[in-house]
Order: C-alpha cells, then structure tokens, then sequence
C-alpha cells in the first residue's frame, strides 16, 4: 500500500472510533458483567476485590459500572473506602459526577439519581449476607437543617438549608454481614465473587469510633453545627487510607 493508501486508511479508522466508543459504553454494565478494584492500604498494593453486577437494578448496575470503567476521567480511581462499620465498608463516592458546573455528566444517570429511586422501591432483595454491594440512594436519617446569612440585594438575609450533601448516586457500600439496615437506603447492585479475604482484612482496621453518648455532640448536630457534621463524617473512619488505585469491567 502506497503513502496515500496508508493515510487514508488511518483516517478512516479514526473516524470510526467515535462510533465504537458510543457502543462499548452502552456495553458497560450489563447483567453477569463484573467490576474489579484493585485497592492500597497505607499506600501499599492490598489486591482486588471483584464484583458481578445483577439483573435487578439495571440502572444502578449501569451506573456503577461506568464509574468503574471511567468516563473522560470520571470514575472511582483515588476514592476512598472511608467507613468500616460493624457489618459493611463503605465507599465515600465522588463528590462531582463532571468537571464543572455547567459540563453534562458523562456516568449513566447523568446528576440524578431518579432511576437509581425507582429500583430501590421496587427492591426486593435484602442486605441479608456477607459479600453484597449497593449503592447509597437515600440518607438514614433526615439532615438538620440550620440558619445562614446571605448578602441578596444589598440587604441580609436569613435563610435555611441542610447541613452536610446527599447522595449523589456514587457511595457505595460493601457488607461482612448481614446489614437490614441498609434495606431502606441501599440499592443492591451486585456481589462480591474475588476478594474476600481482602475484604475481612480492611473489616478489621482499627477506626475511629463514634461518640454518640456526647451531649456536646448531640446538641450541636441538632442545631446543624458544622462542626459536628464533620465530625461525625470521621465515626468509623479507618486509621489506615483504603484507596482505590485503579478499576475497570472485566
């Protein structure tokens, strides 16, 4: 093949692309398909956990697994496993599902998590053994709400909002044992199939734990007080960094 043959042949691979993205993306997540992730403590490689998504919960499947894939640099790589509660570990998620503001989401569901909604009202299974994933669409317990000045047209002003951020669709969470209070929260999305020594072995960190019995904390958490908030962000955060260094579908 001539110069000209060559060129013309790579240009017409490149314009191909685009259209086989679009069809391995729409790939990602299907049911039987699995998602791995290969996870550090303190820095050091740990090994994989892999995951086999279910029939149940298309979107939520889809979802998830496209955050594993990644999507213009989109996806779990560097988030961390920042609770390890008595019967799961849970995964704090992203904190943006875009680059910016006014950038459409590239992730299955786009910002909303209406879809991921409907399935966990229609869910049937439950969070009743070791070894199942889901993904948090609803908060335990309403957040306090607490009072803000704003500056708006010269003048302030008070108004109200809830302290800390809901769930984005991203947080997920891993159980070592039955967990029913997850039920109404979480939507199962998958099961663990590789990785379950690794998963006793994070089960086992030593973490922070909670200090409920604090009237201080109880009272400023009530009011909405920031600073409670945070701190009860930290209840059951591992002492060692859990990290996912890398995730994919297989």
């Amino acid at each position: 093949m001539d110069r000209r043959g060559v060129m013309s042949a790579l240009l017409a691979s490149a314009l191909l692309l685009p259209s086989a993205a679009v069809r391995a993306e729409e790939a990602v997540g299907g049911a039987g398909s699995k998602v791995f992730f290969d996870l550090t403590i303190n820095g050091e490689p740990a090994g994989r956990i892999t995951v086999e998504l279910l029939a149940d919960a298309p979107a939520g499947a889809s979802r998830f697994a496209s955050l594993a894939a990644g999507r213009q640099g989109v996806d779990y790589r560097l988030s961390k496993f920042n609770g390890v509660l008595p019967t799961y570990i849970r995964n704090d998620g992203l904190k943006s599902l875009s680059y910016t503001a006014n950038e459409v989401s590239p992730i299955s569901g786009v910002d909303t998590i209406d879809a991921l909604e409907a399935e966990l009202d229609k869910q049937t299974r439950k969070h009743d053994q070791a070894g199942l994933v889901s993904i948090v669409v609803r908060e335990k317990e309403e957040r306090p709400v607490k009072e803000r000045l704003v500056a708006r047209d010269g003048k302030l002003i008070t108004v109200l909002e809830q302290a800390g951020e809901a769930p984005n669709g991203t947080q997920f969470a891993i159980t070592t044992a039955p967990s029913p209070d997850l039920d109404a929260t979480n939507l199962i999305i998958g099961r663990l199939v590789e990785g379950g020594e690794l998963l006793e072995r994070i089960s086992k960190l030593p973490v922070n734990r909670p200090r409920n019995d604090n009237p201080y904390f109880q009272a400023g958490k009530a009011m909405g007080d920031k600073r409670a908030v945070t701190a009860e962000r930290a209840f059951y955060r591992p002492f060692q960094k859990v990290v996912v260094a890398g995730s994919g579908v297989l």
